[in-house]
């Protein structure tokens, strides 16, 4: 799999080893290096120059991540890539995303 910004990710190697440990202790031991890596560039620096982010924010940012925003973003990911396997109508998309309709 290539990694964005393979040169900042290699610097932050043991920084992300540091959260994925961290998640670990909550026993969210299925999360990736390169998942957690990926969070960070589509869904924090998404409007920013990668590349010109000081490495304090870097590490801070990397530090601040909850395990449900991370394990939201992978699943949803997933979702996406998977659209195949979940096949609903319109009908039941308006069921399930509409608004409650009053009985």
């Amino acid at each position: 799999m290539a990694v964005p910004y393979e040169s900042l990710y290699r610097k932050m190697q043991l920084v992300l080893q540091s959260k994925l440990e961290e998640f670990e202790l909550y026993e969210y031991d299925a999360i990736t290096m390169e998942q957690l890596w990926q969070y960070c560039v589509e869904k924090k620096w998404r409007k920013k120059v990668v590349e010109e982010l000081p490495l304090h924010v870097v590490v801070s940012t990397i530090f601040s991540i909850t395990p449900s925003e991370l394990l939201n973003h992978v699943q949803i990911k997933e979702l996406q890539f998977n659209d195949g396997i979940i096949d609903l109508n319109a009908e039941d998309l308006e069921a399930l995303l509409g608004p409650k309709k009053k009985e």
